[in-house]
């Protein structure tokens, strides 16, 4: 599926991306990690094009549990960073 220029491989669920999946954004960044309901939920890495990468435990598109390369965070915390991540990053279709 293509959306808005990102492309979606994985499974859906009453036509809701769900469950593992392979999210790429048009800025050539690749989410790799699990869904519910259209978001980033649940074990998840986002890769970008310059080679780095943001490890998470993400719930309802918040990321709550991050590594940065090695685990920095070791108990669940809000971050505003993994916050403005996912609002640029997750793109789900509306159910209208």
């Amino acid at each position: 599926m293509e959306y808005t220029g990102s492309k979606y491989i994985g499974e859906y669920v009453d036509g809701r991306m769900e469950g593992k999946a392979k999210y790429i954004l048009p800025t050539e960044t690749v989410y790799v990690g699990e869904m519910k309901d259209g978001m980033f939920h649940g074990e998840g890495t986002l890769y970008y094009p310059n080679g780095s990468q943001y490890d998470a435990v993400w719930e309802n598109g918040l990321a709550i549990k991050v590594w940065l390369n090695s685990p920095i965070w070791t108990h669940l915390e809000k971050s505003p960073r993994a916050g403005m991540i996912v609002e640029t990053a997750s793109i789900t279709r509306s159910r209208g």
